[in-house]
């Protein structure tokens, strides 16, 4: 698992806190919008197979969101995930770890590890964005 820490934020929790609701919709924009490159890389990076007729595991590669504001059990506010759905699951295991007769082939890691500074200069920006016009 990836962690990244950031310092400094207590300004930015007040200013949030403040907007109320609002701060939901603007987690969530500005998560969206930061998380787009490694959905890219991530779709430019998995498996294709040409010969299946049915959907493909790139096809399926989404970004998801959870909010929890509201709910005193977490101390999370909300939750990003970028990857395929459950229904690629297994390919996508197979794809980044290998078996025993498939090599590893990774693009979910490779895809964060390449553009995390880029993942937090663009939240960075979208957050102040939000911020300033709400």
């Amino acid at each position: 698992m990836i962690s990244i820490n950031v310092t400094g934020l207590d300004s930015l929790e007040r200013q949030l806190k403040a907007m109320g609701d609002e701060a939901v919709k603007v987690l969530r924009d500005a998560g969206r919008a930061a998380l787009e490159p490694v959905l890219e890389d991530m779709k430019q990076h998995a498996g294709f197979d040409e010969s299946s007729t049915g959907p493909h595991m790139r096809d399926d590669i989404k970004i998801r969101s959870t909010s929890r504001m509201n709910d005193p059990r977490y101390l999370t506010v909300m939750t990003f995930k970028v990857g395929p759905s459950k229904k690629h699951h297994m390919k996508a295991l197979a794809q980044e770890f290998g078996t025993v007769k498939q090599v590893a082939a990774p693009f979910i890691r490779p895809a964060l590890d390449y553009n995390k500074t880029r993942v937090l200069r663009i939240l960075a920006a979208e957050l102040r964005y939000g911020i300033e016009n709400r």
